[in-house]
């Protein structure tokens, strides 16, 4: 069963991988902002303060402290490995005349109960822009957002470049941030073969 996670899940996944290392008719796009992983080692696991004590690819040290959500740490054992992965995306469309806001959400998926700490967390922040101006030479627009305050950005991706010369002044645009992580731990026996 999904669980919704904390709003301080998903900072906490993306600060450790830091330390460790739409219809057819309307014009859309997405791009992929940023992708990146990172896997380190459990080097000691206190349960009483459910704090995590992982070392990085380079040998740093990290202390994760574990929220009652991970409900499998007790399945985690020194020498594991922790991997984790994220992807951040961007993706953009018209919105149709009188079409409702669009919702931001969570979802997570974790292990069943008894098997080593994992899953899959998503966050999508979502907001809708009003066009105040379009230079498709420059790869730029303008725009008011929600907070009505107005701002300028070039487009530097050639998936959102293409949506400018669809854009008029005027339009709504629906834009959607998507952060997703995946955590797995390996046993640190897994992969290894038995002594002959």
């Amino acid at each position: 069963m999904p669980a919704q996670p904390s709003r301080s899940t998903l900072p906490g996944l993306l600060g450790i991988v830091a330390a460790l290392a739409t219809g057819p008719a309307l014009a859309q796009s997405a791009a992929i902002l940023d992708a990146g992983g990172a896997t380190a080692i459990v080097e000691t696991i206190d349960m009483r303060d459910r704090a995590v004590l992982l070392r990085g690819e380079t040998g740093n040290l990290l202390t994760v402290h574990v929220p009652r959500e991970v409900r499998n740490l007790p399945q985690m054992r020194p020498g594991d490995r922790v991997s984790i992965n994220v992807v951040n995306t961007v993706a953009a469309r018209i919105a149709r005349p009188g079409e409702p806001l669009p919702q931001s959400t969570a979802t997570a998926a974790r292990t069943a109960a008894g098997e080593r700490p994992g899953g899959l967390f998503v966050d999508h922040q979502r907001m809708r822009v009003r066009i105040e101006g379009v230079d498709a030479p420059s790869n730029t627009v303008a725009f008011i957002g929600e907070d009505r305050v107005p701002r300028r950005m070039t487009l530097r991706d050639p998936a959102m470049q293409a949506l400018l010369p669809s854009l008029r002044v005027g339009d709504e645009v629906d834009v959607t941030f998507t952060e997703a992580v995946s955590l797995r731990v390996i046993p640190a026996d897994q992969g290894r073969r038995p002594p002959a």
